[in-house]
């Protein structure tokens, strides 16, 4: 469960400042006067209506705007403009200031398109204020994803595509090029592609889903030529549309499964096996990884930073929309990792 924010962070936090500065600006001649209690009560409470439909107009009106919907936007912005307008006069002659209307040299029309301007103006402040806030929690967001990628890296670098994988791979190579020479080209070129990957992309805030597939196609083709016929090892990919391509992901997040199923699954006492499940539709990815147990003489010793880093990732970058299940019994590791993807259209 997350840690809960700081309480000065809050929306309500923000909203209850900016709303008792505008009461205290707007106030704020009268306080150089005697006022009465009932009098405060009465600007307070036209105000909140004020500040209301501004806060009703972000939630109602303003989706149209995002969703590029101009016209909905303009009409319905407008008409909710005169409707707020509406209330707050018949409040105002009713109940702030019916002395006020009683006067003969009074003109409706006049104070209405008053209240108009006020709703306007109270909607452009709240509006103001919703995105500037936004805008700051997107790039605080942006730069602590930035850091833990980073720091992801590095970690990924040292721990996983290390020294050591490429030297193992480098001694298959050379195996390979004594018994299989037709072979050492096509091996050669899928270990260039995976560390050409690692290094251009490693630093990317998204990158191309059909790309990131294709590396731990590469990784996984490594993987069979280290451990031979030893393990079994399936990799599907469904994607019966042929979208993958218009859907862009964070780099890395899903190599960390793959890795963390060949490392964690070695046995000789029942099948070893890695079988990775990847299938597309709807801009929804679902990823499913099983590999069996390894044996306990032969368990490698796992500090679960992997998984952690990853849970950290998707909470930062895919609050919401990601679904990480790890299901376990004495034969099978499961992982299952649910993923909504943005759709992008390149043509």
């Amino acid at each position: 469960m997350a840690k809960a924010g700081k309480w000065y962070k809050k929306r309500y936090f923000d909203e209850i400042i900016f709303f008792s500065a505008i009461f205290i600006l707007t106030m704020l001649p009268d306080f150089i006067k005697p006022v009465s209690m009932i009098y405060l009560v009465k600007n307070l409470v036209f105000l909140a209506l004020l500040y209301g439909q501004a806060i009703l107009h972000r939630y109602f009106i303003f989706p149209f705007l995002m969703a590029k919907k101009y016209v909905y936007y303009f009409v319905s912005g407008i008409l909710f403009i005169i409707l707020g307008a509406g209330v707050l006069l018949v409040l105002d002659y009713y109940w702030v200031d019916p002395e006020y209307y009683k006067s003969a040299d009074v003109i409706l029309l006049k104070d209405f398109l008053y209240n108009i301007v006020l709703c306007s103006i109270s909607i452009a402040a709240f509006l103001s204020l919703f995105l500037i806030r936004n805008y700051s929690r997107e790039l605080e967001k942006k730069n602590k994803a930035q850091l833990m990628l980073s720091e992801m890296n590095i970690k990924y670098l040292h721990a996983q595509l290390n020294p050591h994988f490429f030297f193992n791979m480098l001694n298959n190579l050379y195996g390979v090029s004594l018994t299989e020479p037709s072979r050492t080209p096509e091996l050669i070129l899928k270990l260039s592609d995976l560390m050409r990957y690692q290094l251009e992309n490693a630093n990317k805030d998204i990158v191309n889903l059909k790309e990131e597939l294709s590396f731990i196609r590469n990784y996984i083709a490594m993987e069979k030529e280290r451990v031979g016929k030893r393990c079994l090892i399936e990799y599907d990919i469904e994607d019966k549309e042929m979208n993958a391509h218009h859907y862009q992901i964070a780099p890395l997040v899903l190599i960390t499964l793959v890795e963390n199923a060949f490392k964690h699954s070695l046995t000789t006492e029942r099948e070893w096996f890695v079988k990775i499940m990847v299938q597309l539709e709807n801009g929804v990815l679902r990823m499913s990884v099983h590999n069996s147990m390894p044996d306990q003489n032969l368990k490698t010793s796992s500090t679960g930073i992997g998984l952690l880093n990853i849970r950290k990732r998707l909470e930062l970058l895919y609050s919401g929309y990601y679904m990480l299940d790890i299901i376990e019994n004495a034969e099978e590791y499961q992982t299952n990792l649910v993923l909504s993807l943005k759709y992008y259209n390149h043509e």
